[in-house]
């Protein structure tokens, strides 16, 4: 048994002396004394109540030759928390520069393999205290969510955010012409609906998301967050001018089939690889055939966001068939089983013209063929690029383009 002592000096309960005695009791085994003095009679009447209530006891009170009270509290045998100690402290966390990286935030450098499904909302690094609720979480192994350098992406969608009332030059879209208005106006509102299933689907997967694999969680929140711009800036600028675009019903049914997807790296391959790839071309030919700078900047902004999309979805994709071979075939069911779906599936024309009228700037006969050729080039563009990003995910040269052909023509 030890003894410690501890002066108070002005302080009483309520005003910081609880604080003060916990800390110094948490330092002391059970058993140990600890002297404290008080300044007043009153002060010491209150701490046999207040140490009962903590697991503690008062086994002495003396008033003392120079004022105030002593007071002797032995150390009870109980925890402030359920469960052992707290560990040793690990080593101080690594900077960059005085940045402080997501990629960092693992001391050891190690994601659990599996985590407990039952497990509760414990940051990294974090000691769970038993007794909390259980939980289900459906994804809580690392290999099925990974990707390698998912920290990163989810530190630069935090570091690339853009305002949609701010950062566009809306005035600009003002003097588009009317018939070049209406095209815009359409192809924006199919960008608009394609982006709620990309918005959609992450939003899903992300309440099943086990807690410790927080720089998923991360990234799954941030993709959320760009896709909401995304819809935000592209109605915007579907509705600045006046008119009114269809949300066609060949979109709903293409992207309905997509959120039916229940496998999250079948999902990552449908969306970020096959859907949002493709609409990086599309993002584009919309900034390079913008009518004025608002509808460029639109795009230009976007594609900066959906490039992170489908990094992360090549990275996880490769992350799991490098991981497991056999996972590939699994990835060819869920393309052929979207495809099934879609089978009477074509492009709208609605979209074809009006890509075509944004390409071709007017309606007059040659510049509409320029317009119409340069529809056709982006479609084998699309096609080209999508053979590229599923070779980068880990298919073979006749796998990728199968896969390709099997993409819904909606592009998403």
């Amino acid at each position: 048994m030890s003894v410690s002592r501890l002066d108070a000096e002005h302080l009483d309960l309520g005003s910081g002396l609880e604080v003060l005695l916990q800390a110094r009791l948490a330092g002391l085994g059970a058993g140990d004394l600890l002297e404290v003095r008080v300044p007043s009679r009153s002060v010491a009447l209150e701490l046999p109540a207040w140490a009962r209530m903590h697991g503690h006891a008062v086994v002495d009170d003396a008033e003392t030759a120079a004022g105030g009270h002593l007071v002797t509290i032995r150390r009870g045998a109980t925890r402030r928390v359920l469960g052992g100690d707290q560990p040793e402290a690990s080593p101080p966390a690594r900077l960059r520069d005085g940045a402080f990286h997501s990629s960092d935030m693992r001391v050891d450098g190690l994601v659990p393999q599996t985590a407990a499904r039952d497990g509760g909302f414990a940051p990294i690094g974090s000691v769970p205290e038993p007794g909390a609720p259980r939980f289900d979480w459906r994804l809580h192994r690392r290999d099925g969510v990974w990707a390698p350098d998912v920290a990163e992406l989810a530190e630069q969608a935090s570091g690339a955010q853009w305002d949609a009332s701010d950062d566009i030059p809306w005035e600009a879209a003002r003097a588009v012409p009317e018939l070049l208005e209406g095209a815009v106006a359409q192809v924006m509102t199919f960008i608009a609906q394609n982006e709620y299933a990309a918005l959609y689907v992450p939003a899903r997967f992300l309440p099943q998301m086990h807690p410790s694999y927080t720089e998923v969680v991360m990234w799954l929140a941030s993709h959320v967050h760009d896709e909401a711009r995304h819809i935000e800036v592209f109605t915007k600028r579907a509705l600045i001018g006046g008119y009114h675009g269809f949300a066609l019903a060949s979109t709903e049914l293409s992207l309905h089939s997509l959120l039916a997807e229940p496998d999250f790296t079948a999902a990552a391959l449908l969306l970020n690889v096959l859907g949002e790839g493709t609409f990086l071309d599309l993002l584009r030919f919309v900034e390079r055939h913008a009518p004025d700078a608002a509808t460029a900047a639109a795009a230009r902004l976007a594609h900066r966001d959906e490039r992170r999309h489908v990094h992360f979805g090549i990275s996880h994709v490769r992350h799991v068939v490098d991981g497991d071979p056999q996972r590939r075939a699994m990835l060819v069911r869920a393309a052929e089983q979207r495809a099934a779906k879609l089978t009477e599936l074509t492009l709208s024309p609605l979209l074809t013209e009006g890509l075509t009228i944004m390409a071709a700037g007017s309606m007059r006969p040659a510049a509409l063929s320029e317009g119409a050729a340069a529809v056709r080039t982006l479609m084998q563009t699309m096609e080209r690029n999508r053979i590229r990003r599923l070779r980068s995910a880990g298919f073979d040269a006749p796998t990728a383009r199968y896969i390709s052909e099997l993409h819904t023509p909606n592009l998403m």
